[in-house]
């Protein structure tokens, strides 16, 4: 998608989902709440398209190599707190929702994957 059409989508997403929620406020409140963030995001994603430059670090075989080990890493490091937290809800020491271990989970992921590549670019290379 062009960066243009992509701002102006992401224009329409915000202003509508701010003009659901003043008008109809009591409609569902998750139409905004997907809405406005969901448009953001579009708009964010318009302007590093705009903004990239073909100035950037090099994608060779060892960047590759260190993303991928860095997903790895950042796998099982969620695969072991998943456990964790299935461990701690049979004990019945902490109790959580859904909602709560998901978003938990997702960021874990993401922090450790930037952690495990931030480890492995200082280290200079994975395996």
């Amino acid at each position: 998608m062009r960066p243009a059409v992509q701002a102006a989508a992401g224009g329409v997403c915000i202003l509508a989902g701010t003009a659901i929620a003043l008008v109809l406020p009591g409609l569902n409140p998750w139409i905004p709440i997907l809405l406005i963030p969901f448009g953001i995001l579009l708009v964010f994603g318009a302007v590093m398209e705009r903004m990239k430059t073909d100035e950037g670090p090099p994608d060779d075989e060892r960047f590759r190599k260190i993303r991928a080990f860095a997903c790895s890493y950042a796998w099982q490091v969620s695969f072991g707190v998943l456990m964790l937290l299935l461990l701690l809800d049979i004990t019945g020491t902490v109790r959580l929702s859904g909602r709560e271990v998901l978003v938990l989970l997702l960021f874990l992921m993401g922090t450790s994957a930037s952690a495990a590549e931030w480890h492995l670019l200082r280290k200079g290379d994975a395996g």
